[in-house]
């Protein structure tokens, strides 16, 4: 399976993110308190890999809406995709205290918590992923993996298996 074609949930066309951020901007300038135009623009930013103005807009959608879960998400990941994973972590924990079902928070803190070496607690978040999407085949990759880091290869071979199996690789 590519994960980098136009059918890949992981490819965002860059035009289109950028006549998103065109077109966000405008509805910003129109209303500068449209908490769905900073959110829609941020996460084009993020796609565009621009991540501080990612950062920026979802500061602004953040204090706008200060309960607004995705927005606190949004904003670890490009923490952590800027390289300031405490920040990350704390966002990702704050999604996580606002919705404590929110599947992607989960994911993404678990990166996180695998970027600091705190191994036990990516797993603890990895799993919990798949408590609540047992078809998320992303949560088995990369739990595979810390488990393969941790030398646990027999943990590491089934979560291969599954993450293979959920993506129709089998």
């Amino acid at each position: 399976m590519d994960l980098t074609g136009p059918d890949s949930d992981l490819y965002r066309d860059p035009d289109e993110q950028q006549q998103i951020v065109a077109e966000m901007t405008e509805c910003i300038k129109r209303d500068p308190t449209d908490v769905q135009a900073y959110f829609r623009r941020g996460n084009a930013f993020s796609n565009l890999h621009q991540y501080e103005q990612a950062r920026l807009d979802m500061d602004k959608v953040i204090e706008l809406e200060r309960a607004h879960v995705m927005a606190y998400n949004n904003r670890g990941v490009a923490h952590l995709c800027s390289g300031d994973t405490p920040a990350a972590i704390a966002d990702l924990c704050r999604a996580i205290e606002l919705d404590p079902a929110y599947r992607d928070a989960y994911l993404n803190r678990g990166l996180a918590y695998w970027e600091v070496n705190r191994l036990d607690a990516a797993i603890a978040d990895l799993s919990r992923v798949i408590e609540i999407d047992p078809s998320c085949w992303s949560a088995y990759h990369h739990r595979g993996m810390i488990y393969s880091v941790q030398g646990d290869q027999d943990a590491s071979f089934r979560d291969y298996l599954k993450a293979r199996e959920l993506r129709g690789e089998t």
